[in-house]
């Protein structure tokens, strides 16, 4: 889990049990069809290891309004139709302990992402009226036990698919969803060319290439190519190449400082030569696993730069360092990039953060928002689109949630040749959709602001 709250396990529990009675017994609202109780749901067989969850069915309004469809027309009305969602999560219902009625603490992700997108699904049927049943299926931990998933009849009648959450899982249901043409939205994992040949893979989370490109452009628009130096290691210099592709054709490229492996300090690394006198500096360390390092860098760069201007760029993980002074991150203007951004004073992170704690009496994590934002997301775009929306998404679509911001775009394992043959035709063969957006968030008051909302 992300950070947040810790979840009160065993209340939550009781809580994903009865998830789907609650919903399917919400009163009626004018004009919203919301079953008054349980429909009848018989359960296919399912092979051991495949681990159901439970199935719940929201009826569509009795009279909607927005297009839906394949390809829906201005105007076109609502039809009504019936979509098939799959959600697959890590709940390790297998290591339950039925006793205690606790659950493993590995399992809170899911808990609270699976919390997150319930209260969404519920505002779809209620105010929205998409027609959907939703099956969730335990993924547990082993490649093995979620293989067995693809023997369930349940996982095969799905059309969209929300999960799962370990980057080995999602790699071997995007080689299926190939034969089967099924729409898979990837929530969480942010590896690079996971598929290929693969226009129904949708990714949530932006990749470390999305994150190079968004912490260069942010930077060029506001300094000249010359002032940024990459600083890395050796065994982490194949991260450079992100950050130069990303900068403007024709422009100087960036400089690079590739120190040793084994370096623990800078004292005898002289950055005079990266420091501007009378200009800003910018300096961009796509490094995530050694604090020291980082912290050897800070050091030398604060008894380095005397008064001239700089900016200092990391990762995402820079946020839950916690061996590095504050003022070094203030003195030195550290950003980072970030996938996700939650504004907790936001009225509808507090409606959201009240809702959730009346449904389940614990407060929502980042997994809780996230959940929340990627199905009020596929909701839409399937009450917008029909099962044609991934074709839309890179062109015309995007969501402001409240977790993160999704604009997608066409991702190519290898970039078209616009001289070999049709460039349209190429220009569509793209391998998957990503999430492109990163936030750029700022150390000020103690704590990561954003600066590009």
């Amino acid at each position: 889990m992300k950070s947040g709250h810790q979840p009160t396990l065993s209340l939550f529990l009781l809580a994903v049990g009865s998830m789907f009675f609650i919903f399917c017994n919400a009163p009626k609202r004018a004009g919203v069809g919301v079953p008054s109780q349980r429909p009848n749901t018989t359960r296919p067989t399912t092979v051991p290891g495949a681990s159901p969850m439970d199935t719940v069915r929201w009826a569509p309004a009795t009279t909607p309004v927005p297009p839906i469809g394949n390809a829906p027309a201005s105007g076109q009305p609502y039809l009504g139709q019936q979509y098939n969602l799959a959600i697959l999560l890590p709940f390790l219902t297998d290591q339950a302990d039925s006793d205690t009625r606790s659950v493993p603490e590995k399992s809170s992700l899911a808990l609270q992402f699976y919390g997150g997108a319930s209260l969404a699904l519920k505002k779809l049927a209620a105010e929205e009226g998409l027609n959907l049943i939703v099956d969730v299926l335990d993924t547990r931990v082993n490649d093995a036990d979620f293989q067995q998933l693809f023997s369930n009849p349940r996982l095969g009648k799905a059309q969209v698919i929300i999960g799962p959450i370990r980057s080995s899982h999602v790699n071997l249901l995007a080689e299926r969803i190939k034969q089967t043409r099924q729409i898979l939205v990837s929530p969480e994992s942010p590896n690079m060319d996971l598929t290929s040949q693969n226009p129904d893979f949708v990714q949530i989370n932006p990749s470390l290439r999305a994150h190079c490109a968004a912490i260069a452009r942010y930077v060029l628009q506001r300094n000249s190519p010359e002032a940024v130096t990459l600083v890395s290691k050796q065994r982490e210099a194949d991260r450079l190449p992100f950050f130069q592709q990303a900068n403007r054709a024709g422009n100087k490229p960036f400089a690079e400082l590739i120190v040793p492996d084994d370096l623990t300090s800078f004292d005898k690394i002289d950055l005079r030569p990266y420091i501007r006198p009378g200009r800003k500096s910018i300096f961009i360390l796509p490094t995530w696993a050694s604090q020291s390092f980082v912290m050897a860098f800070l050091q030398k760069l604060r008894a380095t730069k005397g008064s001239a201007s700089v900016e200092v760029y990391g990762m995402p993980q820079w946020k839950s360092f916690t061996n590095i002074e504050p003022e070094y991150f203030n003195e030195l203007n550290v950003h980072i990039s970030s996938a996700y951004y939650v504004d907790r004073n936001s009225d509808e992170a507090r409606a959201f953060r009240q809702l959730f704690y009346d449904a389940y009496g614990t407060i929502p994590s980042e997994d809780a928002y996230n959940g929340y934002d990627v199905a009020l997301f596929t909701g839409r775009m399937l009450k917008r689109y029909g099962l044609s929306f991934p074709q839309q998404l890179a062109s015309t679509e995007s969501f402001n949630g409240m977790h993160n911001r999704f604009q997608f775009a066409k991702v190519y394992t290898t970039p078209p040749d616009p001289l070999a043959g049709n460039t349209n035709d190429l220009l569509n063969r793209y391998d998957y959709l990503e999430n492109i957006f990163v936030h750029i968030l700022k150390y000020q008051n103690y704590q990561f602001l954003p600066v590009n909302q």
